[in-house]
């Protein structure tokens, strides 16, 4: 029997500031590039999200009661460090997912841009207290939640994990990180980062998985909110199940976005703006226009499309 190699160790849980050894059932992790097997990923269980859960709400109390301002100092940390390992991650994202480097590369710069934002969190939340009478004054203040959940999707491995990790983090919770199976290489390299960055164990978890592992972080009563991005059925699935169990819930699904041409558009620049927009990112990504809608004689521009090869639709040789 031939046995493939692995591009890259096992894929593991990360638990408490360890990669766990685990015993599940395993899906391989293949290159949309070439198809080489790159490594393989656990299909977690409840079990499993218990520990990482246990191991979230055992970090909380330290983690939430440290001031804000000393927890976004991690985050300037994670900043500058996702800067150092820019090239390392842009050839992660290109390999997993099977984007161009270009459109990898975009994606590191939009988590350094979503970690700034986090970093000037102390700036933008602080609480207020109104006197509304002699003697009786309100005070508006934000606490942690506790432990939350993200479950992302495989089209963009670093930016979107990034919505949610440097906010819910910084604000004092904990967090849970179900990343898609097909593209969990990131996600763990993410870990790891964020522990050089000086974030304490158990304060960030990956719990690697599929359906069972997604309807479990549904139905965990210690979970007290979730954010989704995937697929809308998926989306309304997960909202429907995560309220119903009184969670807090984010939950973005797909669009169907529309491009609308008329007669009088300038050729090249339509043409090009036409296939950039339905096939960047290979056409996986939110805004990508999955329709166009032409108004009068436009026969010249659809043709123009049709011949027009997507710019760099490769994948550079290093």
């Amino acid at each position: 029997m031939i046995v493939a190699e692995l591009r890259f160790p096992e894929v593991r849980n990360y638990i408490n500031g360890e990669f766990a050894p685990f015993s599940e059932e395993k899906l391989d992790v293949i290159s949309p590039l070439d198809g080489s097997l790159l490594s393989k990923v656990p299909i977690s269980g409840k079990a499993t999200l218990d520990k990482a859960v246990s191991a979230a709400m055992l970090a909380f109390p330290s983690w939430s009661a440290t001031p804000i301002k000393e927890r976004v100092q991690i985050f300037f940390n994670y900043r500058n460090l996702l800067q150092k390992y820019r090239a390392e991650l842009t050839e992660l994202i290109s390999l997993e997912n099977g984007k161009i480097k270009s459109e990898a590369e975009a994606e590191i710069d939009k988590a350094i841009e979503l970690t700034e934002f986090a970093v000037s969190l102390p700036q933008l939340i602080p609480g207020e207290i109104l006197e509304v009478s002699k003697g009786v004054d309100c005070k508006t203040e934000r606490i942690p939640l506790g432990v939350m959940a993200s479950i992302t999707p495989f089209n963009f491995p670093c930016m979107v994990p990034n919505w949610t990790i440097p906010n819910v983090l910084a604000l004092g919770n904990c967090m849970i990180l179900k990343p898609s199976e097909s593209v969990p290489l990131t996600a763990n390299r993410i870990a790891e980062i964020l522990q050089e960055a000086g974030l304490p164990n158990g304060v960030f978890n990956i719990v690697h998985g599929t359906k069972e592992i997604v309807e479990s972080i549904c139905d965990h009563p210690n979970i007290k909110a979730i954010s989704f991005v995937g697929s809308t059925k998926v989306a309304k699935i997960v909202y429907k199940r995560a309220t119903s169990n009184l969670k807090r819930c984010l939950s973005l699904g797909g669009a169907k976005n529309h491009l609308i041409v008329l007669p009088d558009a300038q050729l090249e620049m339509t043409a090009a703006n036409i296939t950039a927009s339905m096939s960047g990112c290979a056409g996986q990504r939110c805004m990508a226009a999955s329709a166009m809608v032409g108004v009068g004689e436009i026969d010249h521009i659809i043709a123009k499309v049709c011949v027009r090869k997507p710019k760099k639709l490769y994948r550079e040789k290093t």
